[in-house]
């Protein structure tokens, strides 16, 4: 029965060392030391965030307002356009000239960055 019990040892041993490596019932204790999954995580450039931004550009732009004034002559309704709302713009941007660039945070008055575009 030794022999068989041998046999059967070897037999049990040979099938668990093709289903799962030998080393796994070797092992007992720490692992040894090496590179562990947070040391290759620090090596990784760090991801920047992103953020929303309004940018407003002050441009000269053709643009063709139109005013809707009551007058009693040309003259007085040309006049009259100085303090009155529009009732219209129509622009093209195909001719725009920008002047200024400014980049405030999202939803805010707080400014982060500006470019004078005039002299370029």
């Amino acid at each position: 029965m030794n022999e068989d019990d041998k046999k059967n040892s070897e037999l049990i041993d040979g099938i668990m060392g093709e289903i799962v490596p030998k080393k796994n019932f070797t092992e007992v204790g720490p692992k040894p030391p090496g590179k562990s999954p947070f040391q290759k995580m620090a090596k990784s450039p760090p991801i920047k965030a992103k953020h929303y931004y309004d940018v407003k550009v002050e441009c000269m732009l053709p643009a063709t307002i139109t005013f809707r004034i009551l007058a009693e002559t040309p003259e007085e309704a040309a006049d009259l356009i100085r303090g009155a709302a529009p009732v219209s713009v129509v622009h093209r941007l195909v001719g725009r000239k920008d002047h200024k660039l400014s980049v405030y945070d999202a939803g805010s008055t707080m400014l982060r960055w500006m470019k004078n575009l005039l002299g370029r």
